[in-house]
């Protein structure tokens, strides 16, 4: 008789040992670059904030307010002084070292150019605005510390707003460039005509914004017996039907003679004994035009037409409207200084300074290049939403 083994005694074999790398070896360079610039972003970002903080605090507290610092000595004056050069030192490092880690880690993030462009505003227009409403309130007055403060700010709003547009124009050139590769997906994602591949290019083949039969993707061995090519009265999203999602089309080309009698034939196979076959409604069939291949390449070339007017069409209205523009700008800068005037604390109305000051122009026209940059980049944004996403 054979000896039973307990096998619950039996030592568990132990599991191999897997050497760890050293350090955080995650991979390759640049997965190193964006760990470094994560960490940057994280140090600099608490950096600036405490930076930021105390220059809040110094103030909207009225610590630099004339009634205070005029009480103070020379001495105590000119410390002030020498600390809000040096804390708007450290806040500039911090904030160079902060846009140049979000330049590395977050390059294709879209909505930090505009996270930017909202810091420099409340750099040049915020800051004062807080400070003045707080003045007013508390019945202080600026003194040469705070106008300190104030134009250090006015100044740190140039080094967040010029990469804040600059960034806004990156994702305008991304969106343009990238147009090929999003098409490309949503035809590798196509239900119908999956895998197709193009055929052999021909002056026929290469119509931009053709219809159907003169894109890439018309078949050779369909193509000559397909109703839709001969008939020439429309493409097949028009008619909701082609050859990439309907089986009389295909058998009317593949079997000529007596397609009529095969597509019967396999009606009555689908139907017998399941009842009737199932009828598409107009959006089943719209939503089966939105998934073909086809009409995917169609629209492809539909965006790549209707972003390059885009980019004439704005520049060139904004350009020929620019008055009008500046009208506009003006009211808009207008309603925000009635609203600081009319919700001021103190009671004093002083309005926004830096609308009244001899910089009010070039702050005008700053304006209006920003918001001609952000409607251009917000307009392309529109074209790839119903071109890609709405497939109108």
């Amino acid at each position: 008789m054979a000896e039973r083994v307990d096998l619950t005694e039996a030592p568990l074999p132990r599991a191999p040992r897997v050497k760890r790398p050293k350090g955080n070896q995650r991979g390759t360079g640049v997965a190193k670059l964006d760990e470094i610039a994560v960490k940057v972003l994280g140090g600099a970002a608490i950096v600036a904030g405490l930076m930021l903080l105390y220059l809040l605090w110094g103030l909207l507290s009225g610590a630099w307010s004339h009634e205070v610092v005029g009480h103070m000595t020379h001495a105590q004056k000119g410390l002030q002084l020498a600390n809000i050069a040096l804390v708007f030192q450290i806040l500039d490092a911090a904030s160079f070292l902060l846009i140049v880690a979000l330049l590395v880690s977050c390059a294709r993030a879209e909505g930090v150019g505009y996270w930017l462009l909202g810091g420099a505003a409340f750099f040049a227009v915020g800051t004062s605005f807080l400070t003045e409403q707080v003045y007013g309130y508390s019945h202080h007055t600026a003194s040469n510390a705070s106008q300190l403060a104030l134009t250090d700010f006015g100044s740190l709003a140039w080094m967040y707003g010029i990469p804040g547009v600059l960034w806004t124009v990156l994702d305008i050139y991304r969106r343009v460039a990238s147009a090929a590769d999003v098409a490309a997906v949503h035809r590798a994602n196509a239900k119908y005509g999956h895998g197709v591949p193009k055929q052999k290019a021909t002056a026929q083949r290469q119509v931009f914004l053709g219809r159907c039969w003169e894109g890439p993707f018309c078949k050779d061995g369909i193509r000559q017996k397909c109703p839709i090519f001969i008939e020439k009265k429309g493409p097949c999203w028009k008619r909701k039907e082609g050859c990439m999602c309907e089986e009389r089309i295909v058998l009317q080309a593949m079997i000529a003679p007596d397609w009529k009698d095969q597509m019967t034939r396999a009606n009555q196979a689908l139907t017998m004994g399941t009842g009737a076959r199932k009828v598409l409604t107009p959006a089943m069939k719209r939503d089966r035009c939105r998934n073909c291949t086809i009409y995917n390449e169609h629209q492809r070339q539909k965006h790549k037409a209707l972003t390059v007017v885009t980019m004439i069409a704005i520049p060139v209205l904004l350009v020929l409207n620019f008055p009008t523009m500046q009208g506009w700008v003006g009211a808009f800068l207008g309603m925000m200084d009635t609203a600081a005037k009319r919700f001021s604390f103190g009671g004093t109305g002083g309005g926004i300074a830096l609308l009244h000051g001899d910089s009010y122009a070039i702050f005008a026209w700053v304006m209006v290049f920003v918001f001609a940059v952000v409607l251009l980049s917000q307009a392309l944004k529109l074209v790839e939403y119903v071109c890609f996403t709405l497939k109108i």
